[in-house]
């Protein structure tokens, strides 16, 4: 029996040990989770702070450019381009405004892009930026029946009646009652077709809620958001907004809006409604007093609201912030109309 104790010691010893393996083991994998979980706390603590200051520069530069410099801040965003594609891109770009016929104290804001370095580093954060015309997409939210049937049916050549019900069901969906309009569909119409997502009777909160609307499909989902927004004033530069948001538009035609954009990248911008009709004279919407003036409440012809995307990070991390801003012009320069952080 004696004999066996020794044996026995030393198993005992080495489950000992094994088990104080554990624990330090345990330990140290608690210890490591909580030291990158500081870590990335700080991380987005920095992200966040250089995505916040993204959009405060990019302010400051569109309140700059409404102090009769925005020729200027182009000339020197574009010396401190940092590739090749990057300056003949901003190059072509600051041609065509150069060229523009129009007097850029009219728009100080056109091409709002160009006014800013779209990356800046503070060490390992830095902070990288978008900077668009709000009014160079189309607002699902305040956009009507014919708008959107426009949209979808010319902008983006859906069938028609495809088109009517989605534009139906969009305002269905951002209505307040449960009567269903007559290609459209309320909750009870969601339920009958079994789709996972009913109708909240309110204004699209997100875009991506988009996806759920009767009708819609992921590839038409794809094809149509880079195209729409939830901001701004709903209004449409037409001196900014890509073909198929014009072809939104009432009485715009395809030719018209080809031989518009084309004027655009000509170095020409009009200036009105009145301007406009009289370079495209064969614009349906040049016809009625009733259709010119629908034209006009939806049209601008300067940059107004800016938004401001800026997106702020940690060299080496994997965290993101993202920082929204919408900016307007007042007297005191560029005001936030809108912010948000996540």
């Amino acid at each position: 029996m004696s004999g066996r104790r020794p044996g026995f010691v030393l198993m005992a010893a080495l489950w000992l040990l094994v088990a104080l393996g554990a624990v330090g083991l345990d330990a140290a994998l608690r210890s490591r989770t909580r030291r990158l979980a500081a870590a990335n706390l700080v991380d987005e603590t920095r992200a966040m702070a250089a995505a916040v200051a993204g959009t405060e520069y990019a302010r400051s530069r569109l309140t700059a450019a409404m102090l009769d410099r925005a020729e200027e801040l182009r000339a020197d965003a574009l010396r401190r381009a940092r590739t090749a594609a990057a300056r003949s891109q901003i190059s072509r770009q600051s041609v065509r405004s150069f060229m523009s016929g129009q007097d850029p104290l009219e728009d100080p804001w056109r091409e709002p892009e160009l006014l800013v370095e779209k990356e800046m580093a503070f060490a390992e954060a830095r902070y990288s930026l978008r900077l668009r015309d709000t009014g160079a997409a189309l607002n699902l939210n305040t956009a009507n029946a014919e708008t959107l049937r426009n949209f979808f049916a010319q902008g983006l050549r859906v069938d028609y009646a495809e088109a009517d019900h989605l534009a139906q069901a969009i305002l269905d969906w951002r209505d307040e009652d449960e009567i269903p309009r007559i290609d459209g569909g309320e909750r009870e119409q969601y339920i009958d077709e079994k789709l996972p997502v009913l109708p909240p009777n309110r204004e699209f909160a997100d875009l991506s809620e988009l996806r759920h609307v009767m009708g819609m499909t992921q590839e038409l989902y794809e094809l149509a958001s880079p195209y729409l927004t939830l901001i701004g004033s709903g209004r449409i530069n037409v001196n900014a907004a890509p073909e198929p948001v014009l072809l939104a538009l009432p009485g715009m035609t395809p030719a018209a809006a080809q031989e518009l954009i084309r004027l655009r990248e000509s170095g020409y911008v009009p200036r009105s409604g009145n301007e406009l009709r009289a370079l495209i004279p064969y614009m349906t919407g040049s016809g009625t007093a009733a259709e010119r003036a629908q034209f006009d409440r939806l049209t601008t012809y300067a940059t107004n609201e800016v938004e401001i995307i800026s997106v702020g990070r940690v060299d080496g991390g994997p965290v993101r912030v993202e920082a929204r801003v919408v900016v307007g012009r007042s007297n005191n320069g560029a005001v936030v109309l809108w912010r948000r952080i996540e």
